[in-house]
Formats: C-alpha cells, sequence, structure tokens
C-alpha cells in the first residue's frame, strides 16, 4: 500500500458542513458550484481550516462533452482567488504528488501543461509565472516542504499555487469534483509530521486546486479505472483554464 500525503475534500466534512456553512450555489449544464466560508472560531468544529472554499461538482457528460464550459466555470472561479491575491510580483504554481502514480499525478500533469514565463526579461507586460514539481520525499531523498521552501526564498513570489490529487470518503465525488481553496495544503491523518503550506508558512498567500482521484476505504486508496482518461480532460480543462487567466 502506498501511503499518500493528501488534503481530503472538504465536503467530507459532513451534512452538517454543507448545510450551514454554504453562502451560494449555481447550477450551469449539469456543473453545480458551490461556496463555503469557514471562520477561526468554526475550524475545530468542522475539522478544517479558515478559508474560503468553491467547489466544482459535474457529471460524465460534462467531462467528455461540456469541457468547454467547465473550463470558463472554472476559469472564473480562478480568476475571483487570484485577483484577490496577485499584485503583479512573480506567480509560484507548485504540482504536488507523485508522477509514477497515475491517482497522485494530478498536479504533475497539469504543470505538463501550463506556461512559464519566469525567465522571460524581454516582455514587461507579461506575468512572471514559475512552475516547480518537488515531487515526493520518498523519490527525491529531499523533503518536499524543504524543496518548496528554497524555492519561495529564490523566487519571492507574490502568490503561491498548489495543485495536487485530493481523497474523498464518498465515491460519488471521484473524478467529478475540483476543489479551490485560499487556506493552502492541509496534509493526511497519518502523515502529522509534514508541515503544512499555508499564508502564515511563508508569509505569502496560497491557493490550492484539488481534483478528487482518490476514494479513501479504511486504510486503502482506490481509484476509478476511468482515471486515466478523466485525467487527460482535466489537466487540460485546469492548464487552459490557468494560462488563460494569468495571461489576459
Amino acid at each position: 500500500m502506498v501511503n499518500f500525503m493528501k488534503q481530503n475534500f472538504i465536503l467530507d466534512a459532513g451534512e452538517t458542513f454543507e448545510k450551514e456553512k454554504l453562502l451560494a450555489q449555481k447550477k450551469e449544464k449539469n456543473i453545480w458550484i458551490k461556496h463555503y466560508l469557514v471562520k477561526e472560531k468554526e475550524c475545530k468544529k468542522y475539522n478544517t481550516k479558515k478559508g474560503d472554499y468553491f467547489t466544482i461538482s459535474f457529471d460524465d457528460k460534462v467531462l467528455y462533452k461540456e469541457e468547454n464550459t467547465l473550463e470558463k466555470i472554472f476559469s472564473k472561479v480562478f480568476k475571483t482567488f487570484l485577483g484577490k491575491y496577485h499584485k503583479g510580483g512573480p506567480i509560484l504554481i507548485v504540482g504536488l504528488g507523485n508522477s509514477s502514480i497515475i491517482g497522485d499525478s494530478f498536479g504533475n500533469k497539469v504543470l505538463e501543461k501550463l506556461i512559464a514565463t519566469n525567465h522571460y526579461n524581454d516582455f514587461l507586460t507579461i506575468p512572471k509565472v514559475a512552475l516547480f514539481a518537488p515531487e515526493t520525499t520518498n523519490k527525491t531523498g529531499i523533503s518536499s516542504f524543504k524543496l518548496i521552501e528554497m524555492v519561495v526564498n529564490y523566487l519571492k513570489p507574490d502568490v503561491i499555487v498548489l495543485i495536487d490529487s485530493f481523497v474523498t470518503k464518498n465515491k460519488d465525488h471521484l473524478n467529478r469534483t475540483l476543489e479551490l481553496n485560499d487556506c493552502g495544503v492541509i496534509f493526511a491523518d497519518q502523515l502529522r509530521s509534514n508541515k503544512i503550506i499555508d499564508e502564515k508558512t511563508f508569509s505569502i498567500p496560497v491557493l490550492s486546486i484539488g481534483y478528487i482521484t482518490l476514494l479513501k476505504d479504511a486504510n486503502t486508496y482506490l481509484s476509478k479505472y476511468t482515471l486515466e482518461m478523466d485525467l487527460e480532460s482535466m489537466t487540460r480543462v485546469v492548464a487552459n483554464a490557468i494560462n488563460e487567466r494569468i495571461m489576459s
């Protein structure tokens, strides 16, 4: 069994959370967009972190036949977050996970489709975007956190965007939900020793984009048989939207 360092899906906090913390929801072509807000004093109650959370849920037909619609919706939500925190400095986008394990490869696969611009000095109007894939500690022998810390200290970004595979306890969300939040990455319970990456860590805003690719069943992580095909579509959706929003 592989141990994953994953963030749990916010809606696994339970029905009480969804009922009490839902600020707004909208449905467009079988795509549900929901907005939740957790305050500092409520974190313990819901076993989560303070912050804004958006979930985008959809069905099979959307992923295969309405990809452009899904991309536009994700792009709008991402624009909301980016506009709130990006002040014109460099943007560091980090693809978390293990590229060798399909259920943990979402972050790495999105990075392959993104455009890096930090090395260009002649185009003053293009935002500086740096891409980094630290892989996992068991592949590199170096703490992923330490690698990210070194890049952050070197680049001094305006905002950090973390892209990762998320875990759910509800099979209905598997491969059919995206989560965006501004609270960073919360690591899984079995790896509590790993440091959390959030706004307090480096005194830099941290945004997280998670695609639900793994189902936690007892001590086992399961994935859907369509995952490889679904990842191809979803990485294209997310990467295209990010490229468009950053460059526009």
